[in-house]
């Protein structure tokens, strides 16, 4: 990744990535270990119980290449928690925020001016919840795994594996979209200042999806990177 190219992803990330090419995807390596949480879990009492802790947004070193190949599988904007084995001269290295995230669990990020960059894990059907407060920016993923309705006997005689799949699957999306708005209830009821947010359910988003985020003028701008038509697409999320 030149400097130009860097230049224009912090300018307006959407020109590069939506432009002409097969560069389109972001991908992460290197980053499912971090580990950034350091208070206690509180219990979300919602539909099903969520572990909710906030992380002390420490930054990590990352490695930005762009790589641009005749096939989509491979071509993507990589941000690696390692130096990739590329020459230098292609390669930019910034500091970034990135929220973590854990099963059954919601982890949230307060955002500040300790870096210009910020990135999620990858979402396959794991809610985000953003807040505006004085000074910060508040962002939450959240994960809940929803075991499959139970039949009755009768459902048992008579119902078929791929309608009880799908009414297992309509239920698992009604629970996670309830689950994300009592949390963002319990975060709105015990955050003083917040003046606005936005949540974002399964329902909004195809797997798998990436939130990111650039820090320019003093605010942050949050993005979804997401697949469209067989390729990836970069709209505004929050900003």
């Amino acid at each position: 990744m030149n400097q130009q190219q860097y230049r224009q992803f912090l300018d307006d990330p959407r020109t590069l990535l939506n432009g002409p090419g097969n560069v389109r995807q972001i991908k992460l390596t290197g980053l499912a270990a971090t580990d950034n949480a350091v208070s206690r879990a509180v219990m979300q009492n919602g539909v099903m119980s969520l572990r909710y802790r906030f992380s002390a947004a420490r930054v990590t070193p990352v490695w930005l290449r762009y790589d641009a190949t005749p096939y989509p599988a491979t071509s993507a904007l990589w941000v690696s928690g390692g130096p990739p084995p590329l020459p230098p001269a292609v390669i930019q290295r910034d500091r970034a925020y990135y929220l973590q995230w854990g099963v059954d669990q919601a982890y949230a990020i307060e955002l500040g001016a300790d870096a210009q960059l910020f990135f999620t894990a990858e979402l396959t059907g794991c809610g985000i919840l953003v807040f505006s407060a004085p000074q910060k920016l508040i962002v939450v993923h959240h994960n809940v795994q929803v075991p499959n309705v139970p039949q009755t006997f009768f459902q048992r005689l008579f119902e078929s594996n791929q309608a009880h799949a799908q009414r297992s699957a309509a239920n698992a999306v009604d629970v996670r979209a309830q689950t994300l708005y009592n949390l963002a209830q319990d975060i709105v009821a015990t955050t003083p200042g917040i003046t606005r947010g936005t949540l974002m359910s399964v329902a909004q988003y195809a797997n798998p999806s990436r939130v990111f985020g650039i820090k320019r003028g003093g605010q942050w701008r949050l993005f979804v990177n997401r697949p469209v038509g067989g390729n990836y697409q970069t709209e505004l999320l929050y900003g």
